[in-house]
């Protein structure tokens, strides 16, 4: 199943035929092991669409067809409503003028062959001009708009049953000395308004600069992979974004920055898991590619564990209660700290620490 899945979403993401002989005689108990494999991983759609691509004699059966067709429809209806959401938020928040980036999400779906198959998200939102981001919570506190807020650099609300973030910083690190680093090249980049644009259902939005942007999607998966684990999502994110704009990213530079951040190693891990398991181009990627593969197949057997963000494990799920739900958390942490600590010692084997000590501030409170 697992051979077929991926064979699914490789030449989904390289937009190109499946091979329709590996899919004759597949029973329908398959399908649906194929199908629960998409929803866990939150690209349903990529997969039902490429299902359907197949000719007779390979197609799922109807009942499955059927699936497929509905989940296609219901992500592309959602798809739809968020670019709506997305172009009200443009006209509404230039009359504020508080001007924001786009991060993630709808900024990544332009990348895919088919932009309304990505699953998608939440509408995430960089307020970077200084005073903007206060600014923002009292203008949407004040439009009786209830408001969440997320962790340290961003708060959430909805606008027509869509998540919106609106972030301070585009991301965090748990190692402070990478937060700092980090800190001073948004800083710098919020002076300049160095950013370029895209357009999304005829509304044109800005982005990150691409170097800046190819990291960031990298480094958000990362931060997820190592507290809790991640999905195909957000690593084909990554994938279609440096297929997209590989010939803007200059390796040498990349490389060097990748290095001071103590990722080049993650990111080159991950590469070769995409060569290996979906049959990605070597060529897209802007660093040396390493030959070992043995922490490239443990990150994909983690990927099918986790699905996305982590959330699907298989076994005991974490408890309702405060305490016990934040013990359940921590223990899992330094499981995977353990495990996969080697990847990137900077950012794994720290976590145990600085999350224990916001859980005794937590527990303090």
């Amino acid at each position: 199943m697992e051979k077929l899945f991926l064979h699914l979403l490789g030449t989904a993401i390289r937009n190109v035929p499946p091979d329709a002989a590996l899919f004759k005689n597949v029973d329908a108990a398959t399908w649906k092991k194929m199908e629960r494999m998409a929803k866990k991983q939150s690209v349903s759609a990529l997969i039902a669409d490429k299902a359907l691509s197949l000719p007779e004699g390979s197609l799922p059966p109807r009942e499955q067809v059927m699936v497929c067709i509905t989940q296609i429809e219901q992500t592309k209806a959602l798809n739809r409503k968020m670019i709506h959401v997305l172009q009200k938020l443009v006209e509404e928040y230039a009359k504020e003028e508080l001007p924001f980036v786009l991060l993630k999400g709808l900024s990544n779906g332009v990348n895919y062959p088919e932009p309304l198959l990505r699953n998608p998200g939440d509408i995430d939102l960089l307020i970077y001009r200084k005073g903007d981001y206060e600014r923002s919570i009292e203008w949407i506190v004040g439009k009786g708009i209830k408001t969440e807020i997320g962790d340290h650099i961003h708060y959430k609300f909805d606008v027509d049953g869509i998540s919106i973030e609106n972030h301070c910083r585009i991301t965090y690190f748990d190692h402070k000395k990478y937060d700092r680093l980090f800190a001073a090249w948004e800083k710098e980049l919020s002076e300049k308004e160095n950013f370029t644009s895209i357009e999304i259902g005829g509304a044109t939005v800005r982005q990150l600069p691409v170097e800046m942007n190819a990291f960031f999607i990298f480094q958000h998966l990362f931060r997820h992979f190592v507290h809790l684990g991640v999905g195909f999502r957000q690593y084909c994110d990554w994938l279609l974004f440096l297929s997209t704009y590989r010939s803007e990213i200059d390796p040498g530079s990349f490389t060097r920055i990748a290095e001071s951040y103590a990722l080049l190693y993650p990111m080159q891990v991950f590469a070769r898991a995409a060569v290996k398991y979906l049959d990605m181009p070597e060529s897209i990627f802007p660093f040396e590619m390493i030959t070992d593969d043995q922490h490239a197949d443990m990150v994909m057997e983690d990927i099918f564990d986790s699905g996305n963000f982590g959330f699907h494990k298989p076994g005991k799920q974490r408890p309702v209660g405060k305490m016990q739900g934040m013990w359940f958390s921590y223990k899992n942490t330094v499981r995977r700290a353990r495990r996969f600590g080697a990847l990137s010692p900077e950012h794994s084997r720290i976590l145990p620490f600085t999350k224990l000590i916001k859980r005794m501030k937590i527990g303090l409170r």
